[in-house]
């Protein structure tokens, strides 16, 4: 999967916030070099102590997803029509923890 594109050049609304949507990208693509020159930059321009808060919080939020994939925690109703769409977009639909993850309760 190449990098996924969280909110493109857009900063929605957030201080930093398209460095920090070009961080999540990093960080969800497979390119140490793009990751080693985005996490550089936010360490330039928010500080050391904000780049480890930043890749915490996208840490946590894929720590609570394969623990809601390893339990079989049915999507909320609300996001079943959402992630049909864009699951096959992002290439999520061929990852084995889709099967792990009920669309209905």
């Amino acid at each position: 999967m190449d990098v996924v594109k969280v909110l493109g050049n857009h900063d929605g609304g957030v201080e930093h916030g398209a460095l920090l949507a070009r961080l999540c990208d990093a960080v969800a693509g497979k390119d140490a070099e793009v990751m080693t020159r985005v996490r550089e930059e936010v360490r330039t321009s928010m500080g050391p102590s904000q780049l480890v808060d930043a890749v915490g919080v996208s840490a946590m939020f894929h720590m609570m997803n394969r623990v809601a994939n390893g339990t079989g925690t049915p999507l909320d109703p609300f996001m079943r029509e959402t992630a049909s769409l864009i699951a096959p977009s992002i290439g999520a639909s061929g990852f084995l923890s889709m099967e792990d993850t009920p669309l209905e309760q």
